[in-house]
């Protein structure tokens, strides 16, 4: 498990690279916008979000979302002369059809995602609301999971399912931890009260989206196609063998 949880730490940082050519020109304009409604983004509001994009292309790594060249070649042969051909053996639709084989996969994807349940309310004050932390969370995983439609993964609702109850166990750990944590929270979050909401920056107001979508591009555009092949000889000279 230590060792599992270095390798994912690692190869955050590694992924984090490959979304810097999305993540430079949103946060210049972020910059420029902020300075409009007179918020200046604090070195510890750019160092927590920064962390946090890092935890995403980690979740995206772990999870296998696929390449743009898996898109443009069709590598998987999903993409037909009459239309999608999405393999049946690769979607499981009935909820815990695989707990016969072992329930390491259902932890693994809970403890996968408390981070993200425990991130977003921690960063953004808006997500102390769970039905948001939630949605959230169920969001970011059905994208992966539909993204997996396009390679050799497979796309299962057990996935969707503790992917959110993780994000819904972090969001609770949050809670418990709330007062102690509450500084935090209010250095490095927009204030609705000080601020009114109709002049927070369309960039600034849905930073949690564009994260995601930064994350998601980086991936999919920059990291499989030129940094795997890579990070792979380097994962497996230093650990032994890779997780995905």
């Amino acid at each position: 498990m230590i060792i599992a949880i270095l390798m994912f730490i690692l190869v955050s940082i590694i992924c984090f690279i490959s979304a810097l050519p999305f993540l430079i020109p949103y946060h210049i304009v972020l910059i420029s916008q902020s300075k409009k409604i007179g918020y200046k983004l604090s070195i510890e509001h750019i160092v927590i979000r920064y962390i946090f994009l890092s935890y995403l292309t980690g979740v995206l790594w772990f999870t296998g979302t696929p390449s743009i060249m898996d898109i443009v070649h069709n590598s998987f042969g999903v993409i037909t002369p009459e239309g999608l051909n999405f393999p049946s053996d690769e979607i499981n639709l009935i909820p815990f059809f695989g707990i016969t084989v072992g329930i390491r996969p259902y932890l693994e994807n809970i403890l996968l995602f408390m981070p993200l349940g425990f991130m977003l309310p921690c960063i953004w004050t808006k997500y102390k609301v769970l039905w948001k932390t939630a949605l959230s969370g169920i969001t970011f995983s059905l994208v992966i999971e539909l993204s997996q439609l396009f390679n050799s993964r497979v796309t299962d609702i057990d996935d969707l399912l503790t992917n959110t109850l993780g994000a819904l166990i972090g969001w609770s750990i949050f809670k418990l931890l709330k007062k102690q944590l509450s500084k935090l929270q209010s250095k490095n979050s927009v204030s609705a009260q000080s601020t009114h909401k109709e002049k927070i920056p369309l960039l600034l107001r849905y930073e949690t989206c564009f994260y995601m979508v930064i994350a998601f591009a980086g991936m999919f555009f920059v990291f499989y196609p030129f940094l795997r092949s890579l990070v792979i000889p380097l994962l497996r000279s230093l650990f032994g063998y890779v997780i995905i």
